[in-house]
């Protein structure tokens, strides 16, 4: 619940902005890293207003990377969609977007089973065009933003990440901390990337970051938006999917309460398994709408892919965990199968949709 105090503050900005104030009365919040509003202001405009969360060099992050986003984002044409930036204050950490009415997130549809392979044709043609962006473009820009939080983190935390973590988390750090194929296999890939040529990337690809309105998709959230490797947000769709079918997996298991109880089961990521057949035509419309769109992509790319979707698993895994006072049998499972795929991309390329 905000303070008054907090209310002030974000209709202070939003009058500096020429909106008025906001009617909170009836604005509706999502929940997420960042707190968030969508509503109308006193004169009748429908808005999205988010305040950053973080310390005061992350939301500098997320603020400079959007606004170099916004500078550039013309190049993807009408195949990327997203919402307009109405505004950004620095110093209250607030971005304002235009709204839109009756928008439904990726996340929410999936759950649905409404995300299909006609919605994921447009994501893969919308992340298509964003890497086909000109990345001269954001060359100065990139060089004056300020860097991302550190990568290397499975050699070990920082204090802040230590303290700020739960107990489950701190449990998955050390599985993945403590396993020497996971920590070669990211070492390979990030080896790998470094080598590649970059391309203007989303960063931090996620299913709730697609918003779809009139049948219409969006990319929205673009603290993260830098010069990277393709396959990082590919990897992160395919991961998000991947996440998303153990997850209603093990829920619909506990559900039915069949079958004798396993703590850990283990999941057969093979050509049949039937949880994943449901979403692999999904994930293959992405990819081939991606492919159509950005022709010559190499084999590399694709084993790339496979390796940042099992790391976007196991990232995942983390986030799952912040609440959590032990690691639970959903957190090991994902930690599992993240395992098994990074030390056999090739294999499981196919098996999840990227045909060759």
């Amino acid at each position: 619940m905000l303070s008054t105090r907090d209310t002030c503050r974000v209709d202070e900005v939003l009058g500096r902005f020429g909106l008025g104030e906001f009617d909170w009365t009836t604005a509706t919040s999502a929940s997420g890293r960042n707190e968030n509003w969508l509503g109308n202001t006193v004169e009748g405009q429908r808005i999205f207003i988010k305040a950053l969360a973080g310390s005061e060099i992350e939301v500098a992050h997320g603020l400079r990377r959007t606004e170099a986003f916004y500078q550039t984002h013309q190049s993807g044409g009408a195949a990327l969609r997203t919402t307009t930036l109405i505004g950004q204050d620095a110093e209250a950490a607030v971005q304002v977007f235009d709204g839109l009415d009756g928008a439904r997130d990726g996340r929410q549809l999936a759950a649905d089973g409404r995300f299909d392979p006609a919605m994921a044709a447009q994501a893969g043609t919308a992340i298509a065009a964003l890497h086909a962006s000109p990345p001269d473009d954001l060359l100065e820009i990139e060089r004056s933003l300020p860097p991302l939080p550190q990568q290397d983190i499975l050699a070990g935390l920082s204090p802040e990440m230590f303290y700020a973590a739960s107990r489950a988390q701190l449990e998955a750090w050390r599985l993945l901390q403590q396993d020497h194929s996971i920590v070669n296999s990211i070492g390979l890939l990030e080896n790998a990337t470094a080598g590649v040529v970059k391309v203007p990337v989303h960063g931090d690809l996620c299913l709730d970051q697609f918003l779809i309105a009139d049948g219409r998709l969006h990319v929205i959230d673009w603290e993260a938006f830098q010069l990277g490797d393709p396959a990082r947000d590919l990897g992160n769709f395919v991961g998000e999917w991947l996440h998303h079918t153990v997850v209603k997996f093990l829920a619909d298991r506990a559900k039915s309460g069949s079958g004798r109880p396993v703590q850990v089961p283990n999941i057969p990521m093979t050509p049949s398994w039937r949880p994943w057949l449901a979403v692999r035509g999904t994930v293959e419309s992405f990819w081939l709408a991606y492919r159509d769109a950005c022709p010559g992509r190499t084999a590399d790319l694709t084993r790339r892919i496979v390796l940042f979707a099992a790391w976007h698993l196991l990232m995942r895994m983390l986030t799952d965990a912040m609440f959590q006072p032990r690691l639970d049998g959903a957190g090991h499972t994902l930690f599992r199968l993240g395992r098994v795929v990074l030390r056999d991309p090739d294999r499981f390329a196919p098996v999840l949709g990227l045909t060759a």
